[in-house]
């Protein structure tokens, strides 16, 4: 099974907030997600209880492609993408994935 640690992105625990599109497209690439968008089994998204934000741009920007890749249906992509987070890690994780679907249109043009 396939697994992202977003630890990784946090020095160790020095870094409590992920934030900004930027960031959140590198971590993108760092993370090869466009391969693992295609993956046959789930990805588990891990992120560290000491993390107590995620904002919307950095969702936008780590998991825009991912969410256009399952045709903006956000049912399919936590079935394919599985998280394990704090829960206000998550509340914040649904704002920027109902981000996305809001401006996809935008996107679209």
């Amino acid at each position: 099974m396939t697994s992202i640690d977003l630890e990784e992105l946090t020095g160790a625990g020095k870094v409590h907030n992920l934030s900004g599109r930027e960031r959140g497209l590198a971590a993108r690439e760092l993370f090869q997600l466009d391969k693992l968008d295609a993956e046959p089994s789930p990805v588990d998204v891990i992120v560290p209880e000491y993390v107590y934000s995620l904002t919307p741009s950095f969702v936008q920007g780590f998991f825009g492609e991912s969410v256009k890749a399952f045709n903006y249906d956000t049912n399919r992509f936590k079935s394919h993408f599985r998280f394990r987070a704090p829960s206000i890690v998550m509340q914040q994780l649904e704002r920027g994935l109902a981000a996305i679907t809001t401006h996809r249109d935008l996107r679209l043009l």
